[in-house]
């Protein structure tokens, strides 16, 4: 779990939005060769989602997550303090996924790079809006992911919608573009 900060001075955990734009590559890059994450996933969310930004927030289900993800995958999310941020972000991602028709924030979108490209985009759709449904079913949904990637059986959860992006890949160069752009509003 690496949370993109709209401001930080680069203590702790995370990234500040300027030196995540800086280092996304380098990010992928150093978590596939030392065997950190074989996949990546970002959390989209609107801010007015409480119980989803508190889940977030709490250093329990934080750890919670971030053990879950262990070494298969980099979770980012962007933990700002703006509504109009993040709605931009969500906008410029989603669309430059391919998923903007399949997904609507809350959502986890997961991926994978592979030679400069950014590959196997699928979307699992977050419905519970409380706290305590909320968690279980964003620890459900990354779960499911890491058993799909570990054996190509079902997801095996069933009210769970896991859609495929339509852009197949992208290269990892256009996706930072449009990371770079979509950010340049934020500033």
């Amino acid at each position: 779990m690496i949370p993109i900060y709209e401001q930080s001075h680069g203590n702790g955990i995370g990234h500040g939005i300027k030196s995540f734009l800086e280092r996304f590559d380098a990010i992928c890059h150093e978590h596939v060769e030392s065997k950190r994450a074989k996949a990546f996933a970002f959390i989209f969310y609107d801010f007015t989602d409480n119980a989803l930004r508190e889940i977030l927030k709490n250093q329990g289900a934080f750890a919670q997550l971030d053990r879950l993800a262990g070494k298969d995958l980099s979770v980012f999310y962007l933990h700002t303090g703006t509504k109009e941020t993040i709605k931009r972000f969500n906008n410029a991602f989603l669309s430059k996924l391919g998923v903007v028709d399949n997904a609507i924030p809350p959502c986890v979108v997961f991926f994978r790079i592979s030679e400069g490209q950014i590959e196997d985009v699928a979307v699992a759709q977050l419905d519970n809006a409380d706290l305590i449904h909320g968690f279980h079913e964003l620890y459900g949904v990354i779960e499911s992911y890491l058993k799909k990637e570990k054996n190509s059986n079902s997801l095996g959860l069933r009210s769970l919608k896991f859609l495929k992006s339509s852009a197949g890949f992208i290269s990892l160069e256009v996706f930072r573009a449009a990371l770079k752009k979509a950010l340049e509003f934020i500033f």
